[in-house]
């Protein structure tokens, strides 16, 4: 009974393990995503206030 316990567990352990991998690589891989979005915004931003002023 004991032995099933401790592989129910490391069961659980491992799918959680792996729900939190998946996660932080999505975030790694989103976050430069919405960084480089934001970025890009801003210059369209700058490149019409340039364009209006002339």
């Amino acid at each position: 009974m004991e032995i099933i316990f401790m592989f129910v567990v490391a069961m659980i352990v491992l799918v959680l393990s792996v729900i939190a991998i998946i996660r932080g690589l999505t975030e790694r891989f989103k976050n430069p995503i919405n960084e480089l979005k934001g970025r890009i915004s801003y210059l369209e931003k700058r490149v019409n206030d340039l364009e209006n002023d002339k």
